[in-house]
Order: structure tokens, then sequence, then C-alpha cells
């Protein structure tokens, strides 16, 4: 999708109907969450759930961790770095762990 190519803001799904519906206009909802949803399951987007209510959908599918901010509610991409699913699993006996999906909160850079 391109209203999604090269976006780093991990947009909810009504924006990016809203988004997609600028440039065609009779595009239904259905088709856009449809597509989404085809693009998530096929790994060329991720889903980020930083709210119980809300989805954001990230282009960026390279393993990373994510950073909510508590003030503006911005996502930020953060490098895997140290929380590899091997430094978890070597801590969670008992358990063969595969992946590690993390969600920090705080204050971003510019609301500090």
């Amino acid at each position: 999708m391109e209203f999604l190519h090269g976006n780093t803001d991990h947009p909810c799904m009504d924006t990016i109907y809203a988004g997609v519906r600028k440039r065609f206009p009779y595009i239904s909802r259905a088709t856009v969450y449809n597509t989404v949803r085809t693009l998530t399951r096929a790994g060329m987007l991720q889903e980020v759930l930083v709210q119980q209510d809300k989805t954001r959908v990230d282009p960026n599918v390279t393993r990373h961790h994510h950073f909510k901010c508590v003030r503006c509610g911005r996502i930020e991409d953060v490098p895997y770095g140290i929380l590899t699913a091997a430094h978890v699993g070597r801590h969670a006996k008992g358990y063969h762990v595969e992946e590690v999906h993390v969600v920090m909160e705080g204050r971003c850079k510019r609301c500090r």
C-alpha cells in the first residue's frame, strides 16, 4: 500500500483508511481493512498492539521493539538490541521463546 510505504507513524486503521481515501475517495473501509489483513498475514506489515482497543500497523517488518510516549501517544521503533529471543529464552525456564515483542512506555525526546 502506497500510503504505508515509508510511514513511521504506526497508524491505526482509521488513519490508514482516511489516508487511502484521499487518493481513492470511493474505496470502502472493508477493502482497506481486508488489504491490511492480507498484507499482515503475508508478512509485509506487522500489527503493533500498544492499546487494548486499537491496533497500529507498522510497515517495518524487521525485528525491532516499540516505544510509546505516554504524553503525546507517539510510537517509535527501537532497535532489537539486548532483548532478543535468545536472551529472554535463557531466563524463561521450561519455555522455548521464538520471538519477543516489547512495547516500552515513557516520555519521548520531544515530551521530556
